[in-house]
């Protein structure tokens, strides 16, 4: 998550107008004090999920903390993206989101062969999956969800997961995601979307 360097200015800003002590605020969101000042100092980026409970203890909003510039306003055309694939692996993505200073959220058209299975993952985030073909099995902290054409799902990318494609059929999902999958060259991350056998074999996209 790509976030402004002077956010824990901010946040420590938001705090002193507010007459709150670092402990107080450790208290309320059920942080630590050292994690809070790091913060403040911004030796530490915190998750979006930590955002979220700062933001709380201080009865703002995760907006108000990033003061995000304007967004802009981005058309991704069918017949100009590009479907890449990655390396060792049938998997192939088309990147539907742009890049810009303070972005959040990164998306992506996300082909995927039959069989298929990714390896397990964790991260701070957020992510939501829509089914577009085929069926998706997303498998949470030991828990199956199936999703059909149509249906979609949201979920805390901290939690263990993994995507499999074991219906014989060619899948096609939406993926929305706080994490950036891409570096600055515009690849996507290695430990993304991956097929469990190459993640063994230590192989990049």
């Amino acid at each position: 998550m790509s976030q402004s360097p002077d956010i824990g200015q901010r946040i420590r800003d938001m705090r002193r107008q507010r007459r709150l002590t670092l402990q107080r605020v450790a208290q309320l969101c059920g942080l630590s004090v050292g994690f809070l000042s790091q913060v403040e100092r911004n030796i530490t980026r915190p998750s979006l999920d930590s955002l979220t409970e700062i933001a709380g203890a201080l009865d703002t909003t995760i907006g108000s903390i990033l003061h995000q510039p304007d967004l802009p306003i981005a058309v991704s055309r069918s017949e100009g993206r590009v479907a890449h694939q990655v390396r060792d692996s049938a998997a192939a993505y088309e990147r539907l989101s742009t890049s810009y200073p303070g972005q959040m959220l990164t998306a992506i058209k996300l082909t995927l062969p039959a069989p298929f299975q990714s390896r397990t993952f964790a991260f701070p985030g957020e992510q939501l999956t829509y089914t577009l073909a085929g069926t998706a099995r997303y498998v949470i902290e030991g828990v199956i969800f199936e999703l059909q054409p149509g249906d979609s799902l949201h979920f805390s990318t901290a939690r263990p997961h993994r995507l499999l494609n074991e219906s014989g059929a060619l899948l096609e999902l939406l993926v929305v995601s706080t994490q950036q999958l891409f570096d600055e060259y515009h690849r996507i991350m290695p430990q993304i979307f991956q097929r469990d056998g190459a993640a063994r074999n230590g192989a990049a996209p």
